[in-house]
């Protein structure tokens, strides 16, 4: 069976998840503005904002009551628990028990802060983002791009999915808004064997002027057998 979803699922990882995705060493960031995009029900930005980093996450579901955040996304953890336990291609030894475990730790960290914090998170969604030009020193982005693309380039939407127009102007947006860098999880795809997105590879080799780009391997593993990279991106150019 293939992983498919209809929607984008409100669906969050850890910090620590997240660190690994994305190769972030926080001490290296201190003081730095970072953008989270889209945040989901994860602790990214809770556990980034105490370490000392300014944090924003934004998403199509913030504004919305704790209360209703917490009902879509355990009701989206179960649906993609049961993709993810009948896929054809899980890598052997994967612990979906502990898997599971962990959304929901992190869908409790993220309350938490949402309730204390709620001006750390902007309801708002690419490919339109409400920001000025250069507002971030690092726009992480993860589980969003190249994932929810048609499921025949190797996505997860079996109708519709956002198609490579939409990802040219999500990833242009990304660096309007970016500083220093942009990192992207993943960069592969998530049906059968990973491999390196094609949406990824193109995009890469139309970088404009002034940036420049590279795979990036992750130690991230969510059951898929094959490739973990990333897509990180730097300006070289002063914003």
């Amino acid at each position: 069976m293939e992983l498919e979803f209809r929607r984008v699922v409100f669906f969050g990882r850890s910090a620590a998840e997240c660190l690994e995705m994305y190769g972030l060493a926080p001490a290296q960031w201190l003081g730095a503005s970072v953008l989270d995009c889209p945040g989901g029900p994860g602790s990214l930005a809770a556990v980034l904002g105490e370490v000392g980093l300014d944090v924003t996450a934004v998403d199509p579901w913030y504004g919305a009551s704790p209360e209703c955040l917490d009902r879509q996304a355990r009701g989206d953890i179960a649906l993609a628990m049961e993709q993810i336990a009948a896929a054809d291609h899980l890598a052997a030894g994967f612990d979906l028990k502990a898997y599971r475990t962990e959304k929901h730790r992190a869908l409790e960290a993220f309350l938490a802060d949402y309730g204390r914090r709620p001006q750390r998170y902007v309801q708002a969604a690419l490919p339109v983002l409400p920001f000025a030009d250069a507002s971030f020193d690092l726009v992480l982005s993860g589980h969003l791009l190249f994932s929810y693309a048609p499921l025949d380039v190797g996505g997860l939407m079996p109708t519709g999915g956002f198609d490579f127009a939409w990802h040219r102007r999500a990833i242009a947006e990304l660096m309007r808004v970016c500083r220093r860098e942009v990192r992207i999880y993943p960069a592969h795809t998530l049906q059968g064997l990973a491999r390196r997105h094609p949406y990824a590879e193109a995009l890469l080799a139309e970088l404009p002027a002034g940036w420049a780009g590279r795979f990036q391997p992750s130690r991230y593993v969510q059951g898929h057998i094959g490739s973990t990279e990333g897509l990180h991106l730097e300006r070289l150019t002063p914003a």
